[in-house]
């Protein structure tokens, strides 16, 4: 019987906490990850929103220029990406398909007022091809990456992606293939494999990966950028 990825990550979890429930000493000797619930106090009024179509307002806070603004939106759906949960959402200013942060969401009011849809949107269909919660349009390209053998054995067994694909291997190296745009979770991703990893194609995949590794080696070669 085929298990969608939902289903699967719930009887993984029931399996863990059965087991987890039948060693009450279990403390001595199975480790968890230090994990801060991020956002997910409104999980149930998200969750009432999305089911029902009512509309949301809140407060937003975002990283990049440390702003808060007012929003109001078409909740559709949640998603997960590292460890952080996120709101998939209409914004209603601009009519643009959107990802918010629950941990950045504040003063969360679902309203009585409710709202249709002006076009059907296939989420599953629309992020099949994105790496992490960037939700694009773009069409995705074919990236190749080159593995160490070690390095290649992790990747087998945990892929970065479902497209994630074998091209070929060597006595040195493991060949992958995707089919994803190149999102910038996606080079952060290649740059924490440090030399394990190569972007073999596409080129501008490569550039980007060069930039970022050069930006990194100029910090340390500015003193001015520890002030």
């Amino acid at each position: 019987m085929e298990v969608d990825e939902y289903n699967q990550r719930l009887l993984e979890s029931f399996q863990i906490m059965n087991a987890v429930n039948s060693q009450p000493d279990f403390a001595e000797f199975v480790y968890l990850e230090n994990r801060m619930p991020r956002g997910i106090h409104n999980f149930y009024d998200l969750l009432f929103a999305i089911r029902n179509k009512r509309i949301l307002e809140f407060r937003h806070f975002k990283y990049k220029d440390q702003s808060i603004t007012s929003r109001k939106v078409h909740p559709l759906a949640l998603k997960e990406s590292k460890d952080r949960w996120y709101l998939i959402a209409i914004d209603t200013k601009d009519d643009k398909l959107k990802a918010f942060g629950l941990d950045r969401i504040s003063d969360l009011s679902v309203s009585k007022a409710g709202f249709r849809l002006t076009e059907k949107f296939n989420l599953k269909e629309h992020f099949k091809n994105a790496f992490g919660i960037m939700n694009l349009e773009e069409e995705p390209e074919k990236i190749v990456i080159r593995s160490t053998r070690e390095q290649g054995e992790y990747l087998k067994s945990a892929p970065l992606h479902h497209s994630q694909q074998i091209r070929k291997e060597t006595e040195k190296y493991v060949y992958f293939t995707y089919d994803l745009f190149p999102t910038y979770d996606f080079v952060q991703e290649i740059l924490s494999f440090g030399n394990q990893v190569k972007v073999i194609e596409p080129e501008s995949l490569i550039t980007k990966v060069k930039e970022a590794l050069n930006q990194s080696i100029r910090q340390y070669d500015d003193p001015a950028s520890e002030q």
